[in-house]
């Protein structure tokens, strides 16, 4: 993958930084300010822009709201989704004390280090990126550190006094945006479409609506390389947006006339396209760096203001914000699937079939509620 300009907030030494350099080698990088004032550039410069959108303790990326807000508008394209382990270095100035108090670093620091900074005792100072809170640190600040990006803080007079700080399981989901009018589609042979849907709120079960919804979206479902896999789910006031991947859908094909008339559920059709799938490189993620997140069939990760539903066999990773909200969905949908199977309806690999045999009995007698997901949570202190 290549571009000859990424922008990004904090440039090439922050996360985000980091991000694109590991991604795009050959890409220069600008930077773009931070996060929140992508925004505002969006209706006058063409991009493209990495920002982070969700990690696996913080939840969605306050600062990036935005991007699901642009989603719904349609002002903006997804040109590429992937998911990095976020680590972060401990610097401190030279001969300073092996105690501390108070570090600087990035907002989502509090979340991601959480384990870190509570069984030292530390308070973190919140800045708006790792760049930002080196800066000031270098200039004077009077903590006793800062939590920065690997390879940050190498300026002579300071000293990298750990280089483990982050939660276990900590990886954030970069995604690379252009502004509608710059996006020009791609060439691959096989795109991974992203599609957005907007419905109320979820509760505690799915409404009749929603489940007739995710009936429509599996019944044409013949193989399971192919699935309309739900990847993200956006909390907003009295409504969620969900950001699927997989074949291109239409809203004509999942909604009624009435329904589209009423708008209680709206469909955003083709918001990106993709050259890989971000569900398979998840996969290739866990499997080296998470192997706990790859451990049983059914998985339950949870963060500090987030929760992450996997089924490894089936390549399904739903990222969610409250559990008991999002559980609900991802049961329905699997469900679903072991229905269409147990019709010798769908197309799947060896192992798929192993594991929904595996599973059938259970999900006959139980439907939905044979599932028993191992819970995963992240080591706070």
């Amino acid at each position: 993958m290549t571009h000859s300009t990424i922008y990004c907030p904090g440039g090439a030494a922050s996360q985000s930084g980091t991000a694109v350099r590991e991604r795009y080698p050959l890409a220069k990088i600008e930077s773009c300010g931070k996060i929140p004032e992508v925004a505002g550039m969006l209706p006058t410069h063409d991009g493209p822009f990495v920002i982070p959108i969700w990690n696996s303790h913080e939840g969605e990326v306050s600062a990036a709201r935005y991007f699901w807000d642009h989603i719904e508008d349609q002002s903006i394209k997804i040109e590429d989704a992937w998911g990095k382990p976020i680590d972060f270095w401990l610097v401190r100035r030279s001969g300073a004390p092996t105690s501390y108090g108070v570090v600087g670093s990035v907002v989502v620091a509090a979340t991601q280090c959480s384990g870190f900074l509570q069984s030292n005792g530390l308070q973190l100072d919140k800045c708006a990126l790792t760049t930002v809170a080196l800066e000031k640190y270098v200039n004077g600040e009077k903590w006793d550190g800062v939590l920065v990006a690997p390879g940050q803080g190498q300026q002579v007079g300071f000293e990298v006094a750990e280089r483990t700080t982050a939660n276990p399981n900590n990886f954030t989901t970069f995604v690379r945006i252009v502004p509608n009018r710059a996006f020009k589609g791609n060439s691959h042979a096989r795109p991974n479409y992203l599609t957005g849907v907007r419905m109320r709120a979820f509760g505690a079960t799915l409404s009749d609506a929603e489940a007739v919804f995710f009936e429509r979206l599996l019944e044409r479902v013949t193989d399971a390389s192919n699935l309309p896999k739900l990847i993200f789910v956006f909390n907003r006031d009295a409504k969620v947006g969900l950001l699927f991947e997989g074949a291109q859908m239409h809203s004509g094909d999942l909604l009624d006339a009435e329904q589209l008339e009423d708008d209680a559920i709206r469909i955003f059709e083709a918001v990106g396209e993709t050259e890989s799938q971000y569900s398979s490189e998840l996969s290739d993620l866990f499997l080296s760096h998470f192997p706990t997140l790859t451990g049983s069939d059914f998985i339950k990760h949870h963060g500090v203001n987030s929760c992450i539903f996997a089924c490894p066999p089936l390549g399904i990773y739903t990222h969610g914000y409250d559990a008991v909200k999002v559980e609900p969905v991802v049961r329905f949908y699997i469900s679903k699937l072991f229905a269409i199977w147990d019709d010798e309806l769908l197309k799947c690999t060896t192992e798929q079939s192993e594991f929904f045999q595996r599973h059938r009995e259970a999900w006959f007698d139980n439907g939905s509620e044979f599932m028993r997901f191992e819970t995963v949570t992240a080591t706070l202190g």
